[in-house]
């Protein structure tokens, strides 16, 4: 006999478990049974993985190998056959009693998903049942499917009832990078590498680097691009303390995080170090003593000076060092031209050399410095004059101009006059600025010591602008800035902070933004300032990564249709004829109830249409497109169409008010619910004012207390939501029918209320007067032409062929109405052929 539910009653108890097929008195042999991840409908799993059917739970027999089918069950009272209610106690083993009314009902309905007790004891307590199992990932609430662990809380929409992203826990949702770490290189870079937080979507996440100088407030932002582990920050300057943090970004979300290194940039290479001169020692020929000013920006601990100095017409250079600001050069050749230059030593290398000074050698020979005079001076130029004071010929002047708008940097310009020039101006300057002026005379002995001035220029001095600067793909740049209208401006930038000190990259324009070319896969640092009329302070300086490949924009989004609840959009893949399929993102943020939600589409399509769904009628939207890989986004902004306006809108006056009537809205919009009820507002022509009368969600509504000779016009529309944001549209009936001295509801009983009722019977009536008339018309005429033909007849003569009438002759005697014929005479007859 087979095992199964019918013969199950006649076996021993022991038997009940026995592998259907096996017949009694046939040899047993081992049987391996693949337990299946999950049982049809209408069936329990057990614990041990077998699967039965819903009626054989808690029916008194242990079916489940491992008794779980009868684990957790009710009571229930057997020797009592009975359907309805029963006596307490009184139910069959093979039936369940519901606890209040002490109903008995077969034990197959015991936890099969329907209520058939009123208390609803036969659903209660039932173990865990489920048509869909999720062994190794997560099951979405609704049971409709099920998602990979790694997609639960990773901010996309995945079940179709939002279940995986809700309930997310801090440490779900929270992305911070663990063991951040900094090491620097020779070259000056920095290079910075951390630990992927747990559960991260290496996907759809990036990572923005934040940096500051210590002491300073404000972060600013380097974006990799990237999801990869580790940075190089090559924007730094040299030799100064930042702090550093590194937050996750998925999609439009970022992770905030306070975790921050505090690091020290490498030094850099030295500036030149200013102000050299050169004289020669007055004890001992052949020796020149020179010294000079440190730079102003070292970029590092000055470990030493290298001076060199070769003769006049050699290429080759001698050298020496020295840990001080100045030095004796010795055992030169005498009356002979030398020229001398020097440079700072740091860790990271010689820096910038000086400039060039020269002297001659001859013994008692002292070359005085210049002296400059100060003429004048403005908001943005400064004259002067140079004069030696000696007879030594001068062939012309080296004038420096310095100042300082950064402590990170000191400007300089060079001035080079040739021959003996007093007076000199130099425009393009800034106003109230100090300036510091270094001059030196060369002359036929070599160049002379310096002489110094300092002058601040009058005027304010105008405030730096204000840059912003983001890349727009792999090459190129957008920057724009605020400031004064009216002057040229500079572009500059550079992959480091040094080069963009010392040999930046530049452009120049009169407008207030500017498109810049660069090169791909590099970190730029950008800076803006006025460059005529005068040069004024630069902006602060911004960093741009620039794009790779693929993290480009998606290109055209555009709306294609909008309805009340969708809205269907398009957008051009990020470059053409992509070959593999390109996963994008596209959130939906609600301006209106400040929400947002984030949907994945996947195609390969050039050109991808998507219809995004379960949207409000007369909602806000921003839209904003990029691939999962964090690329730049293309963002537009739509409105849904909002609900139509009521129909049939009519007034209905009574004694002291009127009734205004429409249809239900539910009638024609799916998407209206009564509950959310109807506004009315009122216009008052005469008084010019518009009142909100309330809302209701009937189909009608009471308006009372209104004045004699006003007009009215009266609104109806879908109840306005988020504070006035979201409304239907509404539907208008003018109201005029209050006179200026009869009762309101005198005068609109004596008229009709329905222009139609009016109308149709006088337009009726003046059909029915027109075809009268007609009729009376051709009456008439048939009866002429009739009188007509029989007098015709009456003068016809049959010789002739023709009737011939004479002046006098009367087409008829007894009717007034007849024709009669004259205006001709007898010699004259008409004739009637």
């Amino acid at each position: 006999i087979p095992s199964g539910r019918g013969s199950r009653q006649s076996l021993p108890r022991s038997f009940s478990s026995s592998v259907p097929g096996v017949f009694l008195g046939s040899p047993v042999h081992p049987i391996t049974t693949v337990i299946p991840p999950t049982c049809l409908p209408n069936h329990f799993r057990c614990n041990s993985g077998a699967c039965i059917i819903n009626s054989w739970v808690c029916d008194g027999y242990r079916d489940c190998t491992d008794g779980s089918d009868e684990d957790a069950c009710p009571t229930s009272r057997p020797n009592v056959t009975a359907t309805s209610p029963a006596v307490p106690g009184r139910c069959s083993r093979f039936e369940f009693e519901c606890q209040q009314l002490h109903k008995c009902i077969p034990n197959w309905k015991r936890c099969d998903g329907v209520r058939d007790c009123q208390d609803s004891t036969d659903e209660r307590n039932c173990p865990t049942q489920s048509s869909l199992s999720c062994p190794s990932g997560f099951r979405c609430e609704d049971g409709e499917a099920c998602i990979l662990l790694s997609e639960r809380c990773d901010g996309y929409l995945d079940c179709s009832d939002s279940s995986d992203e809700r309930n997310c826990t801090d440490d779900t949702i929270v992305y911070k990078v663990q063991n951040l770490q900094w090491t620097a290189d020779f070259s000056g870079d920095v290079t910075l590498t951390w630990a992927r937080p747990k559960r991260m979507s290496s996907t759809s996440c990036v990572y923005n680097i934040y940096y500051r100088m210590v002491g300073e407030s404000i972060w600013k932002i380097l974006e990799t691009h990237s999801n990869k582990t580790n940075s190089v920050l090559k924007v730094l300057k040299p030799d100064c303390s930042y702090q550093v943090k590194v937050q996750v970004q998925c999609l439009s979300r970022v992770y905030n995080t306070n975790d921050f290194i505090t690091l020290r940039a490498p030094e850099g290479l030295p500036d030149a170090p200013l102000n050299l001169q050169l004289s020669l020692k007055k004890e001992a020929e052949g020796v020149v003593m020179g010294w000079w000013s440190p730079p102003v920006n070292a970029h590092g601990l000055i470990r030493e000076f290298i001076v060199e100095y070769s003769s006049s017409g050699s290429k080759e250079w001698s050298s020496l060092r020295t840990t001080k600001n100045y030095t004796e050069i010795q055992n030169l050749q005498v009356n002979t031209l030398y020229t001398v230059r020097v440079a700072a030593v740091t860790s990271r290398g010689v820096g910038n050399w000086s400039e060039s000074k020269s002297i001659t050698t001859i013994k008692g020979k002292v070359i005085p410095p210049p002296v400059i005079h100060i003429e004048s001076y403005s908001e943005d130029s400064i004259s002067f004059s140079l004069k030696m004071t000696t007879n030594i010929k001068v062939s012309g002047y080296v004038v420096n101009i310095y100042w300082t708008f950064d402590s990170h940097r000191q400007e300089k310009r060079t001035l080079v006059i040739e021959g003996e020039k007093s007076i000199q101006k130099v425009a393009n300057l800034t106003a109230h600025t100090p300036y510091e002026i270094s001059a030196w005379a060369k002359t036929e002995l070599g160049d002379s010591p310096l002489s110094f001035v300092h002058v601040v220029t009058s005027g304010t001095r105008p405030m730096s602008p204000s840059l912003k600067a983001k890349a727009i793909n792999q090459t190129a740049v957008e920057c724009s800035w605020t400031g004064p209208r009216n002057v040229v401006y500079g572009i500059f930038y550079a992959t480091s902070f040094l080069e963009l000190y010392r040999s930046p990259h530049n452009s120049s324009t009169s407008s207030h933004n500017m498109t810049v070319l660069v090169q791909r896969d590099e970190q730029y640092l950008f800076l803006v300032r006025v460059m005529s009329p005068y040069q004024g302070p630069p902006s602060d300086s911004v960093v741009v990564k620039m794009i790779p490949d693929n993290r480009l924009p998606p290109r055209h989004l555009h709306s294609v249709h909008t309805g009340k609840t969708f809205a269907v959009i398009k957008w051009e893949s990020p470059y053409d004829s992509p070959d593999q399929d390109m996963l994008y993102a596209v959130a939906v943020k609600d301006l209106v109830r400040k929400t947002d939600k984030i949907y994945k589409v996947k195609s390969r399509n050039s050109t991808v249409e998507y219809t995004i769904k379960k949207l409000e009628p007369g909602g806000k939207y921003h839209v904003i497109v990029q691939l999962g890989n964090m690329s730049k986004e293309s963002s537009m902004k739509i409105n849904t169409v909002p609900l139509s306006a009521p129909d049939a809108l009519k007034i209905i006056t009574e004694n002291d008010h009127i009734l205004l009537f429409w249809k239900s809205l539910a009638l024609k919009e799916s998407n209206f619910n009564e509950s959310r009820g109807y506004e009315i507002h009122m216009f008052d022509s005469l008084m010019n004012i518009t009142a909100y009368l309330g809302n209701t969600t009937e189909n009608f509504f009471k308006v009372s207390n209104l004045k004699i000779g006003h007009n009215y016009s009266f609104t109806v529309q879908a109840r306005c939501l988020y504070g006035g944001q979201m409304c239907g549209e509404p539907a208008t009936l003018l109201y005029d029918e209050l006179g200026t001295g009869e009762d309101a509801s005198a005068t609109k009983s004596g008229r009709p209320t329905d222009v139609a009722a009016v109308v149709v019977p006088v337009l009726f009536l003046l059909l029915v007067a027109l075809g009268i008339g007609f009729v009376l018309l051709y009456m008439r005429h048939r009866r002429l032409q009739n009188s007509f033909t029989a007098f015709a007849n009456s003068h016809y003569s049959s010789r002739l062929g023709s009737a011939i009438f004479s002046s006098g002759d009367d087409l008829g005697d007894e009717d007034d109405e007849a024709p009669m014929i004259t205006g001709f005479s007898d010699d004259v007859p008409m004739v009637i052929a």
